[in-house]
């Protein structure tokens, strides 16, 4: 049922409108997605669900169901959290759906996860934090908030559109979210160690290392380098640095001159 290319899934957190759910798979079958997951309600009524999903109900039928949405993206190597909202811990960049498309069709292989908040208050920021990048559609600012079907079907066609056009990716497979993660942990924890956080600035320098990162598409070989870098640093210091250590969220000291 997908295009060729990655694996694509569409990630719904806590929605609350059963229809909207039938509505959304209707979209994502004409955009060829067949892979639907829900966070956070394990008790969607599929039956009142099924009344608008009417063609598209094997894909309903078909719904995986998690209790987080990092469980729910863990397999992706591309997570993007459609959102309008932006503030101080959210994304730093937010693309456009024809960006995004171009992104997706850039992975060649892997699983990609669309991520939707629900009807009432789109993604939180702890939410939008767990996604690689954001996205955000276009739309009149007298009345900017789109139905979730609505928005679905319309990163849904462009994507669709987009992974019809040659790629020129073949055989290049980005690492998977569980890698990413453990990569911005290894070099936050390098940068801990070395004293480079004032008080409060570690959380913000994980939301943009996350972003970067995500955004860089990184290959399995070119993350291990970054990591072996990282743990370099953390070792030459610990050895060669540690009389300009302090305690974290305190600026670094720097040596005294040499007599």
């Amino acid at each position: 049922m997908e295009h060729r290319g990655p694996r694509l899934n569409v990630v719904l957190v806590s929605p609350q409108d059963p229809k909207n759910v039938g509505a959304v798979c209707r979209a994502m079958k004409t955009a060829g997605i067949g892979a639907l997951r829900v966070v956070g309600n394990p008790a969607l009524d599929l039956e009142a669900a099924a009344v608008t999903a009417v063609h598209a109900r094997d894909v309903l039928e078909r719904t995986a169901f998690y209790d987080d949405l990092p469980a729910a993206v863990g397999d992706a190597v591309l997570a993007a959290g459609i959102t309008r909202r932006r503030g101080k811990l959210r994304k730093y960049l937010s693309l456009t759906p024809e960006q995004l498309a171009d992104r997706v069709a850039a992975v060649g292989s892997g699983c990609v996860s669309l991520v939707f908040g629900n009807e009432a208050s789109g993604l939180s920021d702890e939410e939008l934090s767990v996604c690689h990048l954001a996205v955000h559609i276009p739309s009149s600012p007298e009345f900017p908030s789109l139905n979730l079907s609505h928005a679905v079907q319309v990163i849904g066609y462009l994507v669709f559109r987009r992974l019809g056009r040659p790629s020129d990716s073949a055989g290049f497979r980005p690492i998977p979210h569980g890698k990413l993660e453990a990569l911005v942990a290894e070099i936050l924890s390098t940068l801990q160690s070395i004293g480079f956080f004032s008080q409060g600035s570690r959380e913000e320098m994980g939301v943009f290392l996350r972003d970067i990162l995500a955004r860089a598409a990184l290959a399995r070989r070119e993350a291990d380098r970054l990591g072996v870098i990282f743990r370099k640093i953390d070792g030459l210091f610990r050895r060669h640095g540690a009389g300009t250590r302090t305690p974290p969220g305190g600026p670094a000291t720097p040596p005294a001159d040499n007599p």
